[in-house]
């Protein structure tokens, strides 16, 4: 009888799984050889990022403050004169009877005049640009969002944003100036003050007696379910001579001119910032791949590949600026609740989009700077490849 013997079916090899893994395991395993090395080169990376986090958080952070007046506001509509589009750095000035014309437009719940001018407010500690909103304090709308002390003004009287009184040193009940004219502090707001202004708000007969009896804006209330563009359509056809945007619309067009006038500077800041970052980025990368190509000489003279090595390089930058970008990130926000109490007026707003654009950005310098040393090995045979970096 014959017997017909099976080969034995060997088990996966290492270089099997190697094999179907890729450069994963590599990649992670260079990276990870020497962890005080890998763990300097991911603070080296998350530093650079967290230089340009900070710079854009920094100005999203101004636009925030900025817009914040509008961003709270009850109204659904914005009603100013025609051409004028935005509060910071504008004069809008409607007619009186406005007013009373928007609030008989169909859709439109209630009407709110409110009065605004740009000087400055003066108190025991110096001087500071600030807005001056006049709106009417029995109805209450066009006012601060909310008060953290104090109450309403009345004739003689104003609320000041709480990090303004503080930087001013007003307190409650102190007198301070507004345009030159005294008033009395009975109220702190908050959420008004940015590295530039601040904001102070009067009753509207207040206001005539500070600067001039007059409706700069309006804010309209609409019904419930009515549409914001066909009341604001409306509102063009009945009143001449006006322009109406949405509460988004308007918080938009406030932060464009803000993005606008600071573009220069904001350009500046963020290329200076962003080539600081990318530069140590790369020299870090760049290093990271140098102290190991002995270990690639190794690879390639056992068989390895180019493209193998390539991978595996370019595994090492994506886990070291990934784990530099989270760790930048952790960092950015625990300043950006930190740096308030520091510097009241100075606030950070970190958003992901920021982070993600901020990260793409850093990994094509990072693999080029890591992959570009591979040049010496894969233009030469694995034996001189190995002899060369011994």
């Amino acid at each position: 009888m014959t017997t017909t013997s099976v080969p034995a079916v060997p088990p996966p090899s290492r270089t099997r799984r190697s094999r179907r893994t890729g450069s994963v395991p590599v990649g992670r395993r260079f990276l990870f050889a020497d962890r005080r090395r890998a763990t300097l080169t991911v603070l080296g990376v998350a530093a650079s990022l967290l230089l340009v986090f900070v710079l854009g958080g920094i100005f999203a952070g101004a636009v925030d403050r900025v817009t914040y007046y509008i961003r709270t506001s009850p109204a659904d509509v914005f009603v100013s004169q025609a051409g004028v589009r935005t509060m910071h750095m504008s004069a809008s000035t409607l007619p009186g009877d406005a007013p009373a014309r928007i609030a008989q437009v169909a859709g439109v719940a209630w009407a709110a005049p409110i009065a605004f001018a740009s000087g400055s407010a003066g108190g025991p500690q110096g001087r500071q640009l600030t807005y001056l909103i006049g709106y009417d304090t029995r109805a209450g709308r066009g006012g601060p969002s909310g008060l953290v002390a104090g109450r309403a003004p009345g004739a003689g009287e104003a609320i000041l944003d709480e990090q303004a009184a503080e930087r001013l040193g007003i307190r409650l009940g102190d007198r301070f100036t507004v345009m030159g004219m005294p008033v009395r502090a009975v109220g702190f707001s908050t959420g008004g003050s940015s590295i530039t202004n601040t904001t102070v708000f009067v009753d509207r007969a207040e206001f005539a007696r500070i600067h001039d009896d007059r409706v700069s804006y309006v804010l309209a209330g609409l019904d419930a379910g009515a549409d914001p563009r066909t009341v604001a359509d409306r509102i063009r056809a009945e009143v001449h001579g006006v322009t109406v945007q949405s509460r988004e619309r308007f918080a938009e067009s406030e932060a464009r001119v803000v993005t606008d006038m600071s573009a220069d500077l904001l350009r500046l800041m963020s290329t200076i910032g962003l080539v600081i970052a990318l530069a140590v980025i790369a020299l870090g990368l760049m290093t990271a791949t140098l102290n190991r190509l002995r270990d690639f000489a190794v690879l390639k003279a056992l068989g390895a590949r180019t493209p193998r090595l390539a991978g595996a390089v370019a595994m090492q930058v994506v886990l070291t600026v990934v784990l530099a970008s989270a760790v930048a990130t952790t960092a950015a926000l625990a300043l950006a609740w930190l740096l308030p109490t520091a510097a009241p007026a100075v606030q950070v707003t970190i958003t992901a989009t920021a982070v993600a654009q901020t990260t793409a950005t850093a990994l094509p310098v990072g693999l080029i700077a890591a992959l570009w040393p591979l040049r010496r090995i894969a233009a030469i045979d694995a034996a001189t490849a190995f002899r060369e970096t011994r």
